[in-house]
Parts: C-alpha cells; structure tokens; sequence
C-alpha cells in the first residue's frame, strides 16, 4: 500500500507541474468584428461607404444573433453576434465568404480588413509601461528592434505589442507655389507616384535549354530616387516642387503612465505555456533590457501581471488546504478522542488533493477536458477544500464505531464499516456531481456558464477522487493503524449521543409540533427570501475607476495639455489618501465630447491597490474623486460606468431607430430623467461630437466651364489634403505609407484651401475657390447601429451594486412611461442582457438540478416516498442561506446562485447517510423508532464531522466578510467567490442540525402515510 500511496503523490506532483496555468479559463467569445481603417475621412462617408455594404452582405448569415456598426472619423466597425453553441469556425469562414462578396463595392483604396474574433488567449499576462529621457526616435526604435524582438524569441511568448509606438513613413510635402509656377496638377502626380512603384511578374524566357523567369522591377528603393523621379521630358522632377523625408507623422495621440510619456507593452503567450513560467521568464528578460549599458536611462513599471491572480489563487488554495486540513483533523479529533483514527484523516487529505491533480492531468491528455488551473478552477478546488474528507470521515466514524464500539477486529472493520457506508457516500457523491449536469443544457448565460463549468468540473473531479480515496486506501490504511488500537468508548461521546437520543425520542412523541414548526419555517424561509435585494451586476475582478475627459471646441492643445496635467496633479497629491496605485491617461489633439467606451482615449485610468492592501471601497474613491476635480468652464469631468474588463456595475439602455437626430434628443431626455433617481450616479451616452467640418460645395456650372467635374474637384482637394497613403516604401525591415499632401504651412487656413490650384483640361489652374462654395458646420457624431438600426447607448453607475435590482426596475419604468415616436424602441445594453441571462440560466441550473437530485435518490433507495423526505433537507439550507444573506447583506446575483446550486448537491447527503443506516438497521429486525433513534446514534458524529470540516474548510474562502479589517474592502476576487463559500456555509449549518433534528420525525411520518397509501391499495 506504501508503494501505492507513493506512486500517487509522485503521480501528483508530475501532473500538477504539466498542467497549465492560465489566468481565466479557456473560451471564445460568439462575437466575430470586422475592422475598416479610412482615415481622413466623416463617419457619414464611412457609414454610406463601408458600413452599409459590409451590414447587408453579413446580415445573410444563419445563426446571428445581434448584428452592430459603428462608424467613425477615422475607421468602420461590425460586430457580428452569433447565437451560443454556433459552430464559429465555420460562422468565421461564411464572414470572410460574405465580405469577399461586396469588396468591389469598398472604396478602392481601404486597404485592410481586419477580422477578429476575441478569445482568453488574447488577454495578455503582462502589461508594462517604457520610458526614458531619449528622444522618441531613439525609444521608438529600441522598444522595437531590442524589447520586442527579444521578448518575442522567448520560450512560451506568443505575441509582444507595443502601444503608442509611431511607425515613420515617407512624407512627400507639396509645395502649392512651385506646383502651379511649374504646371505639375496634383491628381496627374498621384497618378505617376503609384505606377512608378510597381512591380511585376512578366513571364518567362528559354534560351537553350535554360529557363528564367522575367520580373519588371519598378518599385522605389530609396528616397533619393523618389526625389529624382521626373516629371516631364524637360528635366523637371518631384525635388523641384516637394520636399521628400523619411520621418515620424506628427503625434496625434499621447499615453502617460504615473505623469511620465510612455509606451505600453502587452505580452501574450501560447496556449500551452504555462503562465507562471512565461510571466517570471519575460520579467527577468526585462530586468536583463533594462541594465544593458546602450539601455541607461531606460525605466519599466509592470502594472497589470496576471500571474499574479494565480499565484495569489495558488498561495490561497496551498493556506486553505494547510488551514482547512488542519482544522479538519482537530474537528475529528475531538469527536473521536484516538490519535490512530485521526490520522487515518491526515493521511486522506493530501492524498485526496493529489488525486485531483492526477484526474485532472490524464482527462485533459485524453482530450475528454480541456481544464486548465485558473483563478476559477482554483476557486472550486477552494469550495471542494471543505467537502474533500466528508467520504473519508464517513467511512472511518464507521470502521472506528465497528472497532471501537463493536470490538471487531481491524480487518473486520475495515470490511464491514467500509460496505456498511458504501451506498450512502456513492449517494451523496452522485447527488453533488449532478446538481452540474444542467450545464449540459444551457444555450446561454454567459459569465455564469463560463463559471459554473470550471467550478463545477473541478468539484466533481475532486470528489471522484475523495471517493476513491475513501473506498481504497483509507481501509487499506485502518487496517495497519487500527491492529493494536484497544477497543474503548469515549465519555465524551456517549454522553453526546445519549442526549441525543433523548431529544430524538421526544420529537417522535411530539410529531404535531413539529410539522406545525416546520410549516413555520417554510414561511419564515419565503419572508426571508422576499426581503433580499437583487443584484444583476457582477462585481469587476479589478479595482479600477474611469474619468472620462471633454473639453470645448475652442480649446486648443497647450491647454489640453494644462487641463491634464492639472487632474494629475490632483490625483498624484492625493495617491496615499485615494490608495492609487497607477495613473495613466491618454489624450490627442481633439476637443469635444468623449464616447462612453471601451476606448482608451481622452480618459484616466486609475488604478486601485488591491483589496488586501486597503481600508477604501471602489465606490468611496469614486466619490472622493468627484469632490476633487477641478472646475472649469466648459470642461467636464466624469467617471465613466463602472465596467471594468471582467464585469460591470452599471446599467446601459439602447435606444434605436432610423434618425441619428431623434435618437440624440431622446437620449438627453432619457438622461435628464435617470439623473432624478436618487440610486443612478455618473449618467453617460455614446454620443460624440464631431470636428468641426468645412463643407467643399462644388458648382457644377463653374467646373464644367472649366472643363473639370465634381469627382476631378474633389480628387485634387482630397489629395492636397488627405493624410492617407497614396502608395507604399519597402525600407530594409518593413513597409512603410508614403503620404503625400501639401506641406502643413500650406493646409492651416481657409484662404489656402480656396487657393489650391485645380487644372483644367488645358492645364490652366483655377484656383478652388472659384469652383466651390465654402460652409463652416458642425461636423457628424460617431454612428453606431445594430440590427440595420441607429443606436445610441445610455449608461450610468449604480450608487450601491446592492440594488441595482431595484434601479433597474426604476429605470424600467421610465422608460415603459416614455412615448417614443413609431418607428424607435429601446432595449437594455449588451452587458445588462447579459447579466439577466446569467441570473435566467441561474434559475433554469436550480430548478432543473432539483428534480435531477430526487430521481437520482429514487433510484438508489428504489422508493419514490423517502428520497422526498431527503428533498427537505434543501429547505432547512434555504433558512440559513436567507439568514446569512440577510445578516450581511449580500443581494441575490450569479455568485449566490452558483453557491446555491452547489450547496443543493451538498446539503442531501447528511440525510441521505442517516436515512440509509436507518433503512439497515429495521433490515437487522429492530422496530421502526428504534432503528431512528438507533440509526440518529450512529450516524450523529459523522454528519456532525463532515458539516463542520465542509464548513471550516470554507472559512479562507468566507475570511474576507469575517474580517474586513484584515483583509481590507470587499471588492475584487475576495467579493467575487466569498457569495459562493457564504451561501454553503450558511445553508450547510441550519441544514445539519434541523436534518439530525426533524428528518428522524419526517421519516416516520412519511413511513406512516407509506403504509396508509398501501393499505388504501391493497383494499382497493
């Protein structure tokens, strides 16, 4: 057996270094987006040109659930929402299929699509800041030649991105003056820049019997032969009327990390690599950068690593297990008072633990699992912490009674206390492995699914193993440490188990009272429950809060520039007393209005301590950054809603229709009323104000007079002005945009606009001016659209996450009182359906693993009247679920819900062992009350036990609602899995006492109604 036990924790050790570590666990999202770069361009233009097109094209496909656009300044969206259990292999091949279908209908030079489709590799495990004292050129070009490339030749490194990098380009800068003295029509220049930078396959040639292929080279190779590119036959060339340079576009965009300029780097790795190794290997590769002497000045600053989570989840799992296991075995000790049996504990523990890792390692190399340890899966192991030993200990309390207090020998027991207790734990271990089972069926819920899944596959891989630890070695193992171990009753114990036969007897003769009490019950339970808040946010896993930024049209950039570096400044001398960690904030040289979105642009990040570490809840520091901002005139400053990258706690209503107009009025209406309710804070749309537009009306009288249509107008204003490439250099290590457009002296002003030469056929320039009218407006908001429809997004935050139930339903009612013109209709977002479809498949999980567990039970007991008596167990849970839940306010979510399914699958088995022993006990011939008493006796210390390990194995989990003065706020990780280990713990505790005090009543009472029902039959 020393070898067995052996061979298994080596097994175990093997299994737990081989599988992989990952921060969430592996899925993909049903979304497929489709990303259109055009700038220098409206989003009208965008929408009519690329939006509609690629919307009609992809709308044919089977199996969309919601279809959304959006169009910018800059660049076209699509996202495409499948229904869940869509094949999206399949659904990314008919996506490609239908945008092939209409690219002849794209403007002709867009020239990428990109199609992606969001998966949990895609999240990277580490994110770090770069910044130094250099000139940007010099940053640029080693953050990409050293950091990059060396971070990418790493083992297990996937992907290595640089955000805020700027890629240089080659400019040719017209010079409108020299342009018109030499003749030179910008149209005919773009025209001669992209067929002298070409080339071409141009077949093949024989000669003799050799063969060569024939390739006509005309691409540019250097700048200077792009500057000494002719013009004309009479020696003109494009130096004499532009300036050619090979250099950096003008900053647009500006990242700062803590108050210092700085470039971003977000690390991947591949699907197999184990995050832990991957995580230190890129760290040490950057300490290495960092100290090499052509690198001084350089600083680094990590600020997001995911390996943290799972170190901290596995140091959790390692203090739970040592904390729990400990407990355990102190619990079983004082219900057993013999060093002997409570080792027999000490030794199924690790050896349970172990197993788990060895299941999990050989399912997943078989391809039956694709389970990886993550902050999920180590979340189960946590909850399963509690429940590892209650196999175990019902088998030993048996073998010890059978040793004990029956004087068998150590082999004996081990025998009959192990076949006595087999049914019953194979009973209780089905019933907590199918309360999962309903997962099988659920098309939807999307967080809850993901969830319920990892927690679920892990609890059941844990106690399959328990249980087989339980049947094998735990009996091997008696039988050694039992052999010489005297047979003796402890006082301790008899005095318990006289007591509580006596209490047994009295409830037998006093049935009535206790059907009145239990009645009483059920409508304390339902009053309970009634007085319980409901919540359809999910705390966000990271503590962060989002300042969204808008500043007047008339601002310009030296005063943005101040603006930020005054909310900075503000944040920055108040770090301690906020408890920031990190600050980072984006702008460009835009003005206006801000979108409410996931785009990090015009916004400060800032990012909180960890909840160990602080006495402030997210929502405190949120308010104390609102009293902090500073005032000014046209400026707004205010926090976005609360969503963070792995939840929300805000709400979003969409209102769609046909006119972007209306829908802008009613959404400043909807707005204005949400502000009214006392529990909304933070009320936000995502609309955008658009730059400023000067509108090029041409005449078309005017330009036919001159020989030139619209499009030759428009053609020659576009690439005067455009900064879109016109064609492409091949430099020694990439391809970079070769822009032309007139130098920036030349495009500032109106007069320059209207003095831009346009040739007529027989090259006589007229000036713009005289062939356009010229109109100053407001430019286009950002469009957004779903199902072919306009849309514009309402958000806000919560005041309380605790009653966003009650918001949602205040919002509800707005808006059903709000009379929308025909043709409009509202919905809420895409992150509030999501979380009412998590608490539906919630519901449906709960209600359908109910009767799973009955006729599971029915078929074990072979009766349909006694596993009903079990059922009542699941309603002595509820009152103590509804008692905890009250006492520390913890509203009705997703997290409660999974601790509610789990504890379902948990509470049965108490019941289940001491219905089980009595059914044996009236087969050895003793009488009906007899063997309930007899039975509650025998069966008292191992429910005792096991509800008290499942309970203390639990508490790390539980700490934080404890003790929050130690473990600080509860937000984050620590709010998001102590529902689970909560609503056990409270359940689990009314469940075993009231199930050790009226389930022995139950049971003769439905004995008695059994018996009635047969004679009734049997007269019949």
């Amino acid at each position: 057996m020393g070898m067995i036990v052996l061979g298994v924790l080596v097994l175990g050790w093997l299994s737990l270094n081989r599988l992989p570590l990952e921060f969430l666990p592996s899925f993909s999202s049903s979304n497929i987006s489709v990303r259109a770069p055009y700038p220098s361009s409206s989003p009208e233009e965008i929408e009519r040109l690329i939006v509609r097109p690629l919307e009609d094209s992809l709308s044919t496909i089977n199996g969309i659930d919601t279809l959304s656009a959006s169009a910018s300044a800059n660049e076209a969206r699509v996202n495409v929402s499948f229904i869940e259990g869509t094949d999206m292999d399949l659904a990314a091949v008919e996506v490609r299929d239908r945008i092939d279908r209409v690219r002849n209908l794209l403007p002709d030079d867009l020239e990428r699509l990109t199609i992606r489709r969001f998966q949990s590799g895609d999240i990277p495990i580490l994110r770090f800041d770069l910044s130094a004292a250099w000139e940007k050129a010099r940053l640029y070009d080693f953050a990409e030649n050293v950091v990059q490339r060396r971070l990418e030749r790493l083992e297990g490194v996937a992907q290595v991105s640089i955000g805020g990098l700027r890629i240089p380009e080659l400019q040719v800068n017209l010079d409108p003056a020299r342009m018109q003295a030499h003749g030179v029509d910008v149209r005919s220049l773009v025209a001669l820049l992209r067929s002298s930078n070409v080339n071409f396959s141009a077949g093949e040639i024989r000669e003799g019997s050799r063969e060569f292929l024939v390739r006509a080279v005309g691409e540019f190779s250097s700048p200077d032969e792009i500057r000494r590119l002719p013009l004309d036959s009479g020696g003109l060339r494009l130096e004499d009327v532009a300036e050619v340079r090979y250099t950096f576009p003008e900053q647009e965009e500006f990242n700062f990390l803590n108050g210092v300029e700085a470039l971003t780097v977000a690390i991947n790795k591949t699907s197999t690599a184990n995050l832990l190794a991957v995580s230190d290997r890129a760290k040490r590769e950057i300490a290495a950068i960092v100290d090499l002497p052509e690198a001084e000045g350089l600083a680094y600053r990590i600020y997001s690593d995911g390996s943290a989570d799972v170190r901290k989840g596995l140091g959790q799992l390692r203090d739970a297990g040592l904390i729990g296991g400990a407990l355990a075995i102190l619990a079983v000790f004082l219900f057993l008072r013999r060093f002997r049996t409570t080792s027999l504990v000490a030794i199924a523990i690790p050896l349970s633990i172990v197993a788990t890792f060895v299941l999990l390692f050989f399912l997943r190399q078989a391809g039956t699992l694709d389970v990886t340890l993550n902050v999920v899966s180590l979340a189960g192991l946590m909850l399963a912490l509690g429940m590892l030993v209650d196999n175990s200990i019902v088998v030993i309390e048996s073998i010890f009674r059978y040793r004990n207090e029956l004087g068998r020998s150590s082999l004996q027991a081990a025998l009959e206390g192990t076949s006595e207790v087999a049914l019953p734990i194979l009973a209780s271990t089905a019933t907590t492995m199918c309360v999962f089972l309903p997962m099988i069926f659920l098309s939807s819920g999307r967080r809850f699914k993901l969830y319920m899944e990892n927690i679920g596959v892990t609890v059941c891989i844990v106690m399959v193993a328990s249980l087989l630890v339980a049947l094998t070695v735990v009996p091997m193992a008696s039988v050694m440490i039992l052999k010489r171990q005297e047979a003796r009753t402890h006082p301790f114990s008899a005095r318990l188990t006289g007591l509580y036969a006596r209490v047994l007897r009295f409830t037998l003769r006093h049935r009535l009272a206790f059907v009145v009490s239990i009645v009483l019950m059920f409508l304390g339970v339902v009053q309970l429950f009634r007085g319980i808040e409901r919540s359809f946010s999910s705390r966000p896993l990271e503590r962060q809060v989002i300042l969204k930024v808008d500043t007047p049209k008339q601002y310009s950039f030296e005063q943005i520039e101040a603006l930020y570096a005054e909310v900075y400044e503000a944040l920055d001398s108040r770090r301690d007393e906020l408890e920031i960690a990190d600050i980072a904030f984006s702008y460009d040289r835009g003005t206006g209005r801000s979108r409410a979105s996931w785009r990090r642009n015009r916004q400060f990040d800032i990012y909180l301590l960890d909840e160990e570490e602080s006495t402030l809840a997210t929502s405190e520091v949120r308010n104390r950054i609102r009293d902090l901002l500073p005032v000014k005139a046209g400026v707004d400053l205010r926090i976005a809603a609360g969503q963070g990258r792995y939840g929300t706690s805000g709400i979003e209503v969409q209102l769609m229709g046909d006119d972007p107009v209306v829908l802008e009025l009613l959404a400043k209406r909807l707005s204005s009323q949400l502000r009214e309710v006392p529990t909304i804070k933070d009320v936000d749309t995502s609309l955008e104000s658009g730059d400023e537009e000067i509108l090029v009306q041409v005449e078309r009288a005017r330009a036919l007079q001159a020989g030139l249509s619209s499009r030759a107008v428009a053609f020659t204003v576009n690439n005067a002005l455009s900064s879109r490439a016109v064609s492409h250099f091949k430099t020694d290590d990439r391809e970079v945009d070769l822009v032309m457009q007139y130098r920036e002296e030349d495009r500032e002003t109106l007069d320059q606009l209207k003095n831009v030469p346009v040739f007529a056929a027989g090259g006589v320039p007229v000036p713009l001016g005289a062939l356009a009218d010229f109109e100053q407006v407001a430019g286009p908001q950002s469009i957004e659209r779903e199902n072919h429809l306009a849309q514009v997004t309402v958000s806000a935050n919560v005041a309380d996450p605790k009653s966003s139930f009650a918001t949602m339903g205040a919002v509800t009612g707005i808006l059903r009182s709000t009379n929308l013109p025909p043709g409009y209709e509202w919905s809420f977002g895409r992150w509030t359906r999501w979380q009412q479809s998590d608490q539906e498949s919630g519901m449906f999980a709960l209600l359908f693993a109910l009767p799973l567990v009955y006729m599971l039970l029915a078929a074990l007991f072979e009766s349909f009247a006694q596993p009903f008596t079990i059922m009542f167990s699941v309603p002595f849970a509820l009152l103590g679920v509804g008692l905890v839940m009250k006492l520390t306010g913890t509203p009705w979510e997703t997290m409660t819900m999974i601790g509610l399914i789990i504890l379902l699958g948990i509470v049965v088995n108490n019941a289940i062992v001491l219905i089980d022993h009595i059914n044996f006990l009236r087969k050895t011939g003793l009488g009906r009350d007899e063997a309930i008493v007899t039975g509650g006796q025998h069966r008292m210390r191992p429910i005792l036990i096991t509800a008290i390990t499942t309970i203390l194995g639990m508490l790390p989990m539980v700490a934080p609602f404890i003790f929050p003065q130690w473990f600080g706020p509860l937000e984050g990780r620590a709010a998001t899995w102590a529902p689970i280990g909560l609503v056990i713990i409270g359940g689990l505790t009314t469940s075993t006492f009231l199930t050790l005090l009226i389930i022995p009543t139950l049971y003769s009472l439905i004995d008695d109604l059994t018996r009635f029902a047969k004679r009734v039959a049997r007269a019949a």
